[in-house]
């Protein structure tokens, strides 16, 4: 028979200590408490007897069936150093954690709805993400997300190497937000295995001299078809390729953040990707482009009127694959100027990036400032809607 717990009170140094046995421990442990004053030491110990006396009533009661699946269930937990009871009391806490853990789908909308002053093509991007995904990994419970499920719907969704790290870029900061709201304990996708390309030299593409020369050229006036007048598109593909501005905010920017006399670029925060002021130096071939816009006309924005449309239309027209040279012209910008300059702090300066890396990420090819020179002698022709590149 087990001998019947002792909750007696004694006076140490510390305070008034009670004993409290493993049996009835919230720890599975034995424990020792310590109170401020008797009275309080004399009240808990009333409460445990209590606990401990119900206990007994149970045990003399618990069903043979029940018995036996406890004694089964302690040999399982021995080699582990836990009780039954904490056994329960985790599962039981884990149950409750993933009942109130939202389906990824579900997860995914509140990712969206927490960034309302997000980028549209942000937003997009989160959206357009949310349904190429599998349904069946949507409606996953975020706790049952482990890194084999994400890179098995990534592995579904996507082909390329880029594509699949920007999908896991997006499942993480989704997954991300679970863990910040409580709902996760760790985010399984920063533990996704990503495999180390051993070479990154063709990870990004950047236009050649004479494929921006094509480029170039073909910004003018059509006589047929759909977007004609193509001519306007050459000011928004200049700043692009000699200022490094990203598509979305050569969408944005207006002529009134262009000054030619200082030759300067204001990217105020409602222009630029990441809502952060900067200023990028106006390049002596960017001005000879800007120059060929009439004052008159230099108001507003600087993209046309259907600058999408029209800017696809360009392309096609020069040849040139607007999926594979996608922000090629800000890749080709921040190349072609490292090596003319070799100043990565006038750079990041004019790039609006933070950290170097990016520069030899994308940027530090082997491309020397004599194959450079080509690329920043491609020039309009004065008043004609056509390039030349410079001899």
């Amino acid at each position: 028979m087990a001998r019947k717990a002792n909750f007696k009170i004694r006076s140490t140094p510390k305070g008034w200590l009670i004993h409290v046995p493993a049996s009835i421990s919230d720890t599975g442990k034995l424990r020792r408490r310590y109170f401020a004053t008797r009275d309080e030491a004399k009240v808990e110990a009333q409460r445990l007897r209590a606990v401990a006396e119900g206990r007994r009533e149970k045990a003399a009661a618990i069903r043979s069936a029940l018995a036996e699946d406890a004694v089964a269930a302690e040999e399982f937990l021995k080699p582990f150093a836990i009780s039954l009871a904490q056994c329960a009391r985790f599962y039981a806490s884990h149950h409750d954690a993933r009942a109130k853990a939202p389906t990824l789908g579900d997860a995914w909308t509140s990712a969206i709805s927490r960034r309302p002053n997000h980028r549209a093509r942000t937003l997009l991007d989160y959206r357009n993400w949310r349904k190429a995904l599998p349904d069946a990994f949507m409606a996953m419970n975020v706790r049952d997300i482990t890194p084999d499920t994400i890179t098995s719907a990534l592995n579904d969704t996507t082909s390329g190497k880029t594509t699949w790290k920007n999908g896991l870029g997006y499942i993480r900061t989704v997954l991300g937000d679970c863990v910040k709201a409580g709902t996760l304990d760790e985010n399984p996708a920063k533990r996704v295995h990503v495999e180390r390309r051993p070479d990154h030299s063709e990870e990004v593409s950047i236009y050649s001299a004479d494929e921006l020369h094509s480029l170039m050229a073909a910004c003018r006036d059509y006589p047929t078809g759909l977007d004609r007048a193509c001519a306007g598109c050459a000011p928004v593909f200049a700043l692009m390729a000699f200022a490094g501005v990203r598509p979305d905010e050569a969408a944005k920017l207006r002529w009134e953040d262009i000054s030619l006399e200082l030759m300067n670029i204001r990217i105020g925060p409602s222009v630029a990707k990441k809502a952060r002021r900067r200023n990028i130096r106006i390049h002596c071939t960017l001005k000879a482009w800007l120059d060929e816009v009439p004052q008159k006309m230099r108001h507003g924005k600087v993209a046309p009127p259907r600058w999408v449309q029209k800017a696809t239309r360009v392309r096609r027209e020069a040849g040139i694959d607007g999926s594979e040279k996608q922000d090629a012209l800000r890749h080709s910008f921040g190349t072609y100027m490292l090596a003319m300059e070799n100043d990565l702090d006038a750079l990041k300066s004019d790039m609006g990036h933070e950290h170097v890396r990016v520069f030899f990420e994308h940027y530090h090819k082997a491309v020397t400032k004599r194959e450079a020179q080509p690329y920043w002698l491609v020039l309009p022709f004065s008043g004609e809607n056509a390039t030349r590149i410079s001899k």
